[in-house]
């Protein structure tokens, strides 16, 4: 997996990925919670105990600050996927785009996930060697939903959640198709859900 700072590759076909409506609220919040942090920490640093509060302010403000600035990126610079006949490219808000070469890829699959009376479909990706940073959403999501599918202890690869992101993940196995090699399997298991004591 290299690392670019562009995400387009000639003929790649681009798909967004943005947050769902219902989920606005939620870097709208994350930016919210650091501006009243600001405000509370400038009259805390001037305050007669700055001593020993203004460094346990700077040390929360430090995590508050990452938080927010994370969770705008899904609204200023939505997560892509760019897909072309040499490659898989996923940006993420704010990381380089993270170019990963067919070669890597065993698998792309559209999958579904019963807990109770929930159905909730994924698309996932999975790879032979591990790519994008290992806190990144896509990879913690795909080892949280690994066992769930039967893949092996250690298994590297990606997972995008419909619930989250606004994308149809059958729908996007067609731009997938059109690109990907013979070797890489790309299969829609969406209409026999994986039954899950967790939810996802």
């Amino acid at each position: 997996m290299e690392n670019s700072a562009s995400a387009t590759q000639p003929g790649a076909a681009p798909i967004v990925l943005r947050l769902r409506r219902t989920l606005i609220w939620v870097p709208l919040a994350a930016i919210a919670v650091a501006v009243i942090w600001c405000i509370a920490a400038a009259s805390v640093f001037d305050g007669p105990n700055s001593g020993f509060a203004g460094p346990v302010m700077a040390v929360s403000g430090a995590a508050v600050l990452v938080a927010a600035a994370t969770f705008a990126g899904y609204l200023l610079r939505p997560l892509r996927l760019d897909v072309d006949v040499d490659a898989l490219t996923v940006r993420l808000p704010t990381w380089l785009a993270g170019r990963i070469d067919w070669d890597d890829v065993t698998a792309v699959t559209a999958v579904a996930v019963r807990t109770g009376h929930k159905v909730r479909r994924f698309l996932v990706v999975d790879l032979r060697s591990p790519a994008l940073p290992y806190i990144s959403r896509p990879r913690s999501m795909y080892r949280r939903l690994a066992p769930v599918l039967g893949r092996a202890e250690g298994a590297h690869g990606l997972c995008f959640e419909e619930q989250v992101f606004d994308f149809d993940a059958a729908g996007l196995l067609d731009v997938v198709r059109e690109s990907a090699p013979a070797e890489v399997a790309v299969e829609n298991r969406t209409v026999e859900p994986a039954e899950s004591p967790w939810e996802f």
